[in-house]
């Protein structure tokens, strides 16, 4: 005979716990801080803010999309690339709206690729490749 415990007496199921990933450290915290901060940096450069936006925004009439001034081939070249996702134009410029994925695909292609060129006048302006060495010291 075996013995239930309190939570089968009365039918329910004890809680599930989700498991929890570990926290960064102190250093693994300060980079990626440093990399967001960097990112917002870039869109403030090619936008004048980072963040999300009430409105569509546009550049160069119309050929440059969202705070990162993506193109529409370049936003559905490099999200194909990253997770083989393929959008639609319409698909890519909405997304190149929303700040969280448009700033997802530029920390993919500066940090992943180590592209920084895409965005040449800011890159420069902001130095980003030495950003990107002093980062790589940490």
């Amino acid at each position: 005979m075996s013995v239930a415990g309190c939570a089968n007496l009365f039918g329910s199921k004890p809680p599930e716990v989700a498991a929890v990933a570990p926290g960064l450290t102190p250093r693994e915290q300060e980079i990626e801080d440093r990399k967001e901060q960097l990112l917002q940096q870039l869109a403030t450069c090619e936008s004048g803010s980072w963040g999300p936006s009430a409105r569509p925004i546009y550049g160069s009439r119309g050929a440059y999309h969202g705070r990162f001034q993506f193109t529409l081939r370049t936003f559905i070249t490099y999200t194909r690339m990253r997770d083989g996702t393929v959008l639609t134009m319409k698909e890519a410029a909405d997304y190149t709206q929303n700040y969280e994925k448009a700033a997802s695909l530029a920390w993919y292609m500066i940090y992943d690729l180590q592209e920084p060129w895409h965005w040449p006048l800011c890159s420069r302006k902001l130095g980003i490749p030495a950003q990107l060495k002093l980062i790589k010291q940490l």
